[in-house]
């Protein structure tokens, strides 16, 4: 919970809105965490103990096991955006730990609870097993924030139309059968595909680099269901196209907004 999700928090909570999160998650990609804000995020000191914020002093607060333990969460996005929030003025460690205060008492994980909004219109979807959706995608927006190395933030649903898109999919066909698809207009989609691959130059390009990706996670999801659930999951070829006008999550980066689509039947020829 604690590794990629504070956005999530933040934005559920309304602490900030969308445009306001949007400029911190890029602000974030500049930020390099602080001991100090690492100590405060894993509620290691008190925010009144830090009289100063150098390492020399925070390393007097803590004990060597803690400090270990800050540096073990260090790769995690919610750090990063909790340093863009100090660095930028836009909290100081005070709020922030009121922040994290109320982020430490949810009994819902961030994820879980924005995704609930989506239940009313996938709940009547045949080929959408809710409950699994969820755990399917959790671990995909896990994935996702530590491969393109961004805070990732589930928007609510949307009634709008959605322009045409470009992607590409994965099915994993056993006994839970479900395919992974994630989509995005041409730029977004380039510009997503070149955060996982810096080698990426046209859409074909692109669609190799997110079938990869997406490869890459239903490869590590199925090893998951086998430890968890004792079940044989096999992921097929990647397929890619264009789609328009399916059930799927809106989901906001520092690249752009993009989708995702978790369910049981194909969704490119």
């Amino acid at each position: 919970m604690k590794s990629h999700d504070f956005g999530q928090f933040l934005f559920n909570s309304a602490t900030f809105d969308k445009d306001q999160l949007d400029e911190i998650i890029k602000l974030a990609r500049k930020s390099e965490p602080t001991l100090a804000t690492e100590a405060v995020f894993l509620q290691l000191v008190e925010t009144t103990e830090l009289t100063q914020t150098d390492d020399e002093f925070v390393h007097a607060l803590i004990t060597p096991r803690q400090a270990a333990r800050a540096l073990e969460l260090k790769d995690g996005q919610s750090l990063y955006l909790a340093q863009a929030l100090i660095d930028n003025g836009i909290a100081d460690y005070s709020q922030l730990g009121e922040f994290l205060e109320k982020y430490d008492k949810l009994e819902i994980p961030p994820i879980e609870s924005a995704l609930s909004e989506y239940y009313e219109g996938l709940k009547n979807c045949p080929d959408i097993d809710f409950p699994f959706a969820v755990d399917v995608i959790s671990s995909f927006h896990s994935f996702l924030s530590e491969s393109l190395k961004t805070t990732i933030i589930i928007l609510p649903p949307s009634d709008c139309r959605i322009n045409k898109q470009i992607g590409a999919s994965v099915k994993i066909i056993g006994e839970i059968p479900v395919v992974v698809a994630m989509f995005a207009d041409e730029d977004v989609f380039m510009e997503l595909a070149k955060r996982y691959d810096e080698y990426v130059e046209t859409v074909e390009d692109a669609h190799d680099a997110i079938s990869e990706l997406l490869n890459v996670f239903t490869g590590h999801f199925t090893v998951k269901i086998a430890v968890t659930k004792g079940l044989e999951e096999v992921p097929e070829p990647p397929r890619y196209g264009s789609i328009i006008n399916i059930n799927c999550i809106k989901m906001m980066a520092d690249i752009g907004t993009f989708y995702i689509y978790i369910g049981k039947n194909e969704i490119f020829d």
